[in-house]
């Protein structure tokens, strides 16, 4: 069964992790990675607000000191990166999430994927918004695209996927 993977560069703000966590459990079947220096996602307020939710199993993260690092990796492992950005040319509604066993990319909560960090990923795509908008938050980001991942590798099943 292809899973869901989310990769988070330099992950700093506890409520955004717990929120990511959370998303995480709902869908049932992610591996989450986080690189740079991001925050241990035992904190104790991450901790507290996923325990507030009723969630007593939180999801573990495989950590790597950077970026570069982290792709590196998972490309030996025959990963596909694709990074998130309201840069690039391809529509999130339009990618084929099903071809590879596809790993998404969000850059940092402050600049996001910067075009240096960027070039380590196989492609990137977009979330359609309206000029007005010019970027999403995490815990705005991170669901959008996850559950389209979800949504394609399901075929709109309502059912959860078997752990």
């Amino acid at each position: 069964m292809q899973r869901i993977r989310l990769l988070f560069d330099c992950l700093r703000a506890p409520y955004d992790v717990a929120h990511i966590l959370q998303v995480a459990t709902a869908l049932g079947n992610c591996d989450l990675y986080l690189s740079g220096n991001s925050i241990d996602p035992h904190h104790r307020k991450i901790v507290s607000k996923v325990n507030s939710w009723g969630i007593k199993e939180i999801p573990e993260f495989r950590k790597f000191n950077s970026l570069e690092e982290a792709t590196k990796q998972l490309h030996k492992e025959e990963k596909y990166l694709i990074g998130t950005s309201q840069n690039a040319n391809k529509d999130l509604y339009t990618f084929d999430f099903t071809k590879n066993e596809t790993v998404l990319v969000f850059g940092t909560e402050s600049s996001g994927l910067t075009k240096q960090k960027a070039e380590y990923l196989d492609e990137l795509i977009k979330i359609p918004m309206d000029d007005r908008c010019k970027f999403l938050t995490l815990p705005t980001a991170v669901p959008i695209v996850a559950y389209e991942f979800y949504r394609q590798i399901f075929g709109g099943q309502n059912a959860s996927p078997k752990r």
